[in-house]
């Protein structure tokens, strides 16, 4: 009969867990912290031990199970915002899976595997305490594959996407409002006439400054652009009001409305302390989210940054269609 050390296995978990918490964090390009990483492995080992007490079975349910994941991963990460949350947790479960795999096709090609009463028994010894069936290893396969080229995509959009992330602050008048733009280099729509760059941002950001008139439009749904004569805006919101042609989804052409703001200042997001301050610039109305995971809430014109980045964007701008604006 072999013999279970718990002191042993709960050591061994714990080293388990925290390299699988190490490959989710490698995955996600996270930063950790030490004591956190123990603390998340220190409660994934001690649920392994919940396997020898019979009184507490009802803690091995699938839910528990899920339960306990998502406090390892909040322990260790302390993720930021649902979508984060559900991105670590992926990656946790997809760094499980190859761990689990990893370490079942090692014992099958180099020990003498044998089972007993639902324990996976090396050379006399217990090794695995959870009953494995070849049907489930050849689903686990194209999965695994799935969720590591799936994974792995989406962290290579997230970093090219987070790169171009800037804070925005816009003012008009006394209202300022905050919020996080993507600089999009391939963006070219400017005023026709005075070649002023224009910026995109989702309307909602406004509707505390805006006309009630050009709310209520765009709430309705309608589109405030085609009927911009007919609304009795205050002498200084005309004087700002312009109309910029440009080609929405689907190559259909259009009008977007844009204003002047007083200031428009960018400031990075990768601790360099670079600010830009932009006082000719158009913000257009866009009638729908830029963004359907709120990660962004504005597309920026490059020439907001300088000479470089309007070169930058002069180069393309041959090859390149101005940025596509959802139509209302």
């Amino acid at each position: 009969m072999p013999v279970v050390y718990l002191d042993v296995i709960w050591v061994i978990n714990l080293v388990l867990d925290g390299f699988i918490l190490f490959v989710t964090a490698f995955l996600a390009r996270r930063k950790v912290t030490g004591w956190r990483m123990i603390g998340a492995s220190a409660i994934g080992a001690s649920y392994a031990l919940f396997l020898f007490v019979p009184a507490l079975s009802m803690l091995l349910s699938f839910v528990c199970k899920v339960l306990f994941s998502i406090l390892m991963v909040w322990v260790a990460f302390r993720p930021k915002g649902v979508w984060e949350f559900g991105k670590m947790l992926g990656l946790f479960y997809l760094a499980s899976f190859l761990m689990g795999g990893a370490a079942y096709a090692t014992n099958g090609l180099f020990q003498n595997i044998s089972m007993k009463n639902g324990l996976v028994i090396v050379k006399g010894r217990v090794a695995w305490l959870q009953p494995s069936t070849l049907i489930l290893i050849v689903v686990a396969m194209p999965l695994v594959y799935w969720l590591g080229k799936s994974a792995w995509t989406r962290l290579a959009k997230a970093k090219h996407r987070e790169q171009n992330f800037w804070d925005v602050e816009v003012h008009i008048g006394t209202f300022h409002v905050n919020f996080t733009g993507l600089l999009d280099t391939g963006n070219a729509l400017t005023d026709p006439l005075s070649r002023t760059p224009v910026t995109v941002l989702d309307w909602e950001l406004l509707r505390e400054v805006l006309p009630s008139e050009l709310t209520e439009s765009y709430e309705k749904g309608a589109d405030p652009a085609s009927a911009l004569g007919d609304f009795e805006l205050e002498a200084d919101w005309q004087a700002r009001m312009r109309l910029v042609p440009y080609r929405g989804v689907g190559g259909v052409m259009g009008m977007l409305l844009s204003f002047r703001p007083d200031l428009v200042r960018l400031t990075a997001r990768d601790g360099s302390g670079e600010v830009h301050e932009c006082r000719k610039v158009l913000i257009g109305l866009n009638p729908k989210p830029l963004a359907a995971d709120g990660s962004y809430r504005a597309i920026l014109h490059p020439a907001m940054l300088g000479d470089e980045a309007s070169a930058e964007s002069r180069a393309s701008m041959d090859s390149t269609d101005p940025p596509e604006v959802a139509a209302s």
